[in-house]
């Protein structure tokens, strides 16, 4: 490996590169996860939204609790994987 030129800069093709350690996360994929935890939170506020208001006011809105519910799982889910734990 070459000490570099008079400036002390070293190219890139001389710079030995290691691969990353494993469970280190990349910023992208980090960002992608924390839009899942983001989605999972709206989902879930939503479905206890209208969880509430199928109790108290129109039962219809029963079913958009359970598909806001599982969105929430499907977001949950998707960030879990997102960070290798499933």
């Amino acid at each position: 490996m070459d000490a570099g030129d008079a400036t002390g800069s070293v190219d890139d093709d001389e710079v030995d590169r290691e691969p990353p350690a494993d469970g280190i996360v990349s910023i992208r994929g980090a960002l992608v996860g924390l839009g899942f935890i983001w989605l999972t939170a709206v989902f879930l506020f939503g479905a206890m939204g209208a969880a509430v208001y199928a109790v108290t006011a129109s039962t219809g809105y029963l079913l958009v609790a359970i598909a806001a519910a599982a969105l929430a799982v499907a977001a949950g889910s998707a960030s879990l994987r997102t960070f290798g734990y499933r």
